[in-house]
């Protein structure tokens, strides 16, 4: 497990919601989309390239991808948010939890 290469990216959306949903829109809810990807390998043994990286190959083959949509909400106390995702690409001993929620506080 771990590695020595590490790499995440994510691409991220958000709107605020419809007008026929006034009161979540008027408590500043919004709704967003998000993309991710990431990965964690050893750039130590064989298949290194002359600049001590893995093949590129190998970290694209590595890489895990996941797309979701979620809803937050800032309240008096800090952000709430719930997203449900769909992993697209994962290993066959990544954990998946498609639905997750948070809540952020602020300080300062």
């Amino acid at each position: 497990l771990g590695g020595d290469l590490f790499y995440a990216a994510t691409l991220a959306a958000s709107a605020p919601f419809p007008s026929y949903f006034a009161t979540l829109r008027g408590n500043g809810a919004r709704l967003f989309g998000f993309a991710d990807a990431g990965t964690c390998v050893s750039t130590g043994g064989g298949g290194a390239s002359p600049i001590g990286c893995p093949a590129w190959s190998g970290i694209l083959r590595s890489s895990r991808l996941a797309a979701g949509l979620g809803v937050s909400a800032g309240t008096p106390m800090g952000r709430f948010e719930a997203t449900y995702a769909v992993p697209l690409r994962y290993g066959p001993r990544d954990a998946r939890k498609s639905v997750q929620f948070g809540f952020g506080f602020s300080f300062g």
